[in-house]
């Protein structure tokens, strides 16, 4: 497959028709099946380019927020999900900017800056991840040099509840509100003349949503199940790989340690720990702060799958067996990597932990409550090329 493909000409051939007719159907399935509205509209006037940028709670982000924009918005998205012949040709003919994950992409860049400079308009989530604890706060400080090369509108959307609804950890999904707003509006004449800092704080600022301060309920009987995918150090006895849950409360299996994750999204029952982000920064200090003793397991897991998962490729089943990390090899079946070797590493859909190494790509699917996240985490503890680079800001544990 063509990875160097014009994607500004599928742009100019589909978007006037095809575009339009998935907007559609994408405002009837987020209405009817998500429960989602959108509290405003964008009219895009004709020849403006508009970059919209908004914080990621859900999957179904990009087909909630482009029903709010009367021309076609194209998305950026990991490369990941251009995985088989279909699938890439389908996001390629929408014309969906594909973007490595975990890493700078300065193609991903080149062609977002081609796309608004030709009058196109794009959809990027700046943080570049879908967030398990609300909201995510780093972005790229060169961010507002990509912005001054294009004459773009820029568009901040909000999304609301989507933590609430869809948790990054759920099993199903949870009854509440769920809906999105434009928040903010910078013209380009606007921005032109702002300092770099000052363009970087107010897309910070009114990127920034809290769905456990916003007074909402959302019901569901198994609200913290599965919660063991995000959270894997007990703040009580501070074991490792310890917790379970069933229905809306986790437990420790090691030590009495009860708590209840609440229908205001708060957990209840752990002092110290009042939000999903307290217990995220809980965990990279534990990590953090662990004691790494050479040849000894740190993390491991059962039956776990290694994928061989290059970019716009199918994936291939290499083998399948036990995952374990120590401080020099991450070994999954019969198959070896060096930890010094690994270059980045992240996550896609909660249970596949994607990573590179020599150059190639791989992903490891677990079972239903597997954690890729501590495997994040202790790459970041260890010496590794992503440690030595710290160019992964959100999952860096030295932040």
């Amino acid at each position: 497959m063509d990875k160097n493909i014009n994607l500004s000409k599928y742009a100019k051939q589909s978007h006037k028709i095809l575009l339009p007719i998935v907007r559609f159907f994408s405002f009837l399935y987020t209405r009817i099946f998500l429960g989602y509205r959108c509290k405003d509209k964008y009219k895009i006037k004709k020849g403006e380019s508009v970059l919209v940028l908004s914080n990621h709670q859900t999957d179904e982000d990009p087909i909630c927020i482009i029903t709010a924009f009367d021309k076609p918005v194209y998305p950026v998205a990991t490369d990941n999900i251009f995985s088989g012949k279909f699938l890439y040709k389908l996001f390629t003919y929408c014309s969906v900017i594909p973007k490595s994950k975990g890493k700078p992409d300065f193609r991903a860049v080149m062609r977002m800056i081609q796309y608004l400079n030709d009058g196109k308009s794009v959809l990027l989530f700046p943080e570049g991840n879908r967030y398990y604890a609300e909201f995510q706060y780093y972005i790229t400080p060169d961010f507002p040099l990509l912005l001054k090369r294009t004459n773009a509108t820029i568009v901040i959307f909000n999304m609301h509840g989507g933590s609430g609804v869809s948790p990054r950890f759920k099993n199903k999904k949870r009854h509440g509100p769920f809906y999105g707003n434009i928040q903010y509006v910078l013209s380009h004449d606007q921005y032109s003349h702002m300092k770099d800092e000052d363009i970087l704080s107010v897309i910070t600022e009114n990127l920034r949503v809290f769905d456990s301060e916003s007074g909402n309920k959302y019901k569901s009987s198994k609200r913290a199940e599965y919660i063991e995918r995000m959270l894997f150090c007990c703040p009580k006895c501070g074991k490792f790989e310890t917790i379970y849950s069933k229905g809306s409360h986790f437990y420790c299996n090691s030590c009495n340690m009860s708590a209840e994750f609440g229908e205001d999204l708060m957990i209840h029952g752990i002092d110290g720990i009042n939000k999903l982000i307290d217990f995220w920064e809980y965990q990279k200090k534990a990590v953090r702060e662990m004691a790494v003793v050479p040849g000894k397991v740190i993390f491991h897991d059962e039956n776990v799958k290694l994928f061989d998962s290059k970019p716009f490729n199918e994936k291939t089943e290499i083998c399948k067996g036990e995952l374990s990390l120590t401080d020099s090899v991450l070994q999954c079946g019969n198959q070896s990597f060096d930890v010094n070797k690994i270059t980045s590493a992240s996550i896609v859909s909660g249970r596949n932990l994607v990573f590179q190494y020599n150059d190639n790509d791989y992903t490891l699917r677990g079972g239903k409550r597997f954690n890729p996240i501590k495997y994040i985490f202790a790459f970041h503890k260890l010496d590794t090329e992503m440690q030595r680079t710290g160019i992964d800001k959100y999952y860096d544990i030295w932040s």
